[in-house]
């Protein structure tokens, strides 16, 4: 096996000899020349200041296990500044604890000590660390035996019977007779009996053992920390990884949030992941659609064993890529370190394959590099207008790198009545507008059976999460199939988040692109695309599969 390989000592595995492991990633350094920190020092990592703001505020996005928006808002209302309490909060988030209802009672009891009030006093005896609250699958196993009454046995059989794995209806039924006797050989009242009972069989089945959600927090606050000291490359790591809860998109607005300069992939500087140095992370090949990836593999050991390439004609001759795929790299900007405008490359190609046929096999040109008339002839001053490149970036990568979305809607977002998502924290109880584009979302139905969504916007200064209730939601359902930008009237909602409480939605634009771009060639006088066009007129939604939008936004 490979060197990179850890050598496998002192395990008992079955079948050993015959164990194959195609990759085995050694663990992060601790304290070399390379790497000047030990992210196993728990003592360091659970009191660095930078790296317990960033959780308490809930800038985790990126971050194993607590960056969702459900997640990301439960860390700012605990005010999450403890690796205890982080796992606290990992378990309660699940849905068991969520939906009983005793997620929100942990929160209150949490900020209001006054309404720490236990069933029985032993309670807070057993779960005082919780104020109460079941929120661990050990939780059960504690009040089934030291409360109601149960031997150890069967409260740990109670425990894997409401995690699912008991499939025997008649032993549940005799394990939920059992309870009840037991209660009532223990004097708890019928009501306190009840109680514990719904409590135990509402969340018992989606919720973690402490050690489970102990190590998710610590592999939270591990991820927040290199987040925090190392942002270029973790935010590299994230993308290449293929992201987490949220698209690839919008962890490279999160990168530009955090004050990274994001570029654009490059034939000469990019490899096929995604890269992160100091202040800086470079966009990998791999972002680049419809690009093989041997192709990807050709560019990258191609360049390694003979040097970065000099011009287009080297790039073909050397690496012997198609037409398209190598058009799609001209035209997202991966071959801008030629010093030519992209349309010219783009004509340069339609000679060198078409009319030159340069990866004929009998070709044979000892003047490669010197420029010839019908070269000159194709070249252009002109380019592609910022809004251009910008559609072409999210064609091809799924996102923007030039500008943000938001940035084509000026006249919108230098509204002096359009609060940013960095100081909406100031306007707690007060109504606001605010313009966003999409995130993330998700659809639910409420008890009554009703239809609400929650949809995750950003702008350039950050993020923001709007509730809008089935009241609301009936009215605009339609315009919520959209990536934007949405138009949002609300109010802030502190106790939940800072969340939105949408009263009215709306979609800024819906003015379709006036011109497509063109596939410029040498046998074309090339003309700027978009000459006369407008800032409003662009409209990016409409570029987008309406049923593809469907599928993928509606919930």
């Amino acid at each position: 096996m490979g060197a990179n390989l850890i050598e496998l000592q002192n395990y008992s595995l079955p079948n050993r000899d015959n164990l194959r492991i195609a990759a085995l990633y050694p663990v992060i350094p601790r304290k070399t020349a390379a790497v000047h920190f030990d992210i196993y020092d728990y003592e360091m990592l659970f009191n660095d200041r930078k790296t317990v703001d960033l959780i308490r505020k809930g800038n985790t996005i990126g971050c194993f296990y607590i960056e969702s928006p459900a997640m990301r808002s439960l860390l700012k209302r605990l005010d999450v500044d403890t690796f205890e309490m982080l796992t606290a909060a990992s378990s309660v988030i699940r849905p068991g604890v969520a939906e009983s209802g005793m997620m929100q009672e942990f929160i209150a009891r949490h900020h209001d000590p006054r309404r720490r009030k236990y069933l029985v006093p032993a309670m807070e005896t057993y779960l005082g660390e919780t104020y109460g609250v079941m929120i661990y699958q050990e939780d059960v196993i504690k009040v089934a035996h030291h409360i109601a009454g149960l031997t150890l046995e069967e409260a740990d059989l109670l425990r894997r019977a409401m995690s699912g794995k008991m499939r025997s209806h008649k032993a549940m039924e005799a394990l939920t007779k059992r309870f009840f006797e037991s209660c009532e050989s223990n004097h708890l009242s019928n009501y306190v009996a009840r109680e514990l009972w719904r409590q135990i069989e509402s969340f018992a089945g989606y919720s973690f053992c402490k050690a489970h959600s102990a190590s998710f927090a610590l592999l939270s606050f591990q991820v927040a920390f290199l987040k925090v000291y190392y942002p270029a490359e973790f935010m590299a790591s994230v993308l290449s990884n293929g992201g987490g809860f949220y698209s690839a998109s919008v962890y490279i607005q999160e990168s530009k949030r955090l004050g990274l300069d994001v570029k654009l992939p490059c034939i000469n500087n990019s490899g096929i992941e995604y890269k992160g140095s100091g202040k800086t992370l470079r966009i990998g090949l791999m972002a680049v659609k419809n690009l093989s990836r041997t192709s990807m593999e050709v560019i990258a050991e191609e360049r390694k064993a003979n040097g970065k390439y000099n011009s287009l004609p080297d790039f073909i001759i050397r690496t012997k890529i198609g037409f398209e795929e190598t058009a799609s790299l001209i035209k997202c900007g991966a071959m801008d370190c030629f010093k030519q405008t992209r349309p010219t490359l783009l004509r340069l190609l339609d000679v060198y394959m078409k009319r030159r046929k340069i990866l004929d096999e009998k070709y044979n040109d000892l003047f490669i590099n010197e420029s010839f008339n019908m070269e000159e002839e194709v070249k252009t001053k002109f380019d592609y207008s910022i809004r251009q490149k910008s559609l072409i970036e999210y064609e091809t990568f799924g996102y923007m790198v030039t500008k943000h979305p938001l940035d084509f809607f000026e006249e919108y977002t230098s509204d002096g009545s359009i609060v940013k998502a960095s100081e909406v924290e100031k306007y707690a109880g007060k109504k606001v507008k605010m313009i966003g584009w999409y995130m993330t979302s998700k659809r639910i139905k409420t008890r009554k059976g009703d239809i609400m969504k929650f949809i995750s916007l950003e702008d350039t200064t950050g993020t923001f999460e709007t509730v809008i209730f089935p009241n609301v939601y009936s009215g605009v359902a339609e315009k919520t199939i959209s990536m934007g930008p949405y138009l949002i009237e609300g109010k802030v909602d502190m106790q939940n988040g800072y969340n939105i409480i949408v009263q009215n939605l709306d979609l800024i634009s819906d003015i379709e692109l006036k011109a497509e771009l063109q596939l410029d060639t040498a046998e074309k006088i090339y003309q700027p695309d978009d000459e006369g066009m407008r800032e409003e007129d662009f409209q990016l939604a409409k570029s987008l599969n309406t049923e593809i939008l469907i599928k993928a936004y509606a919930g």
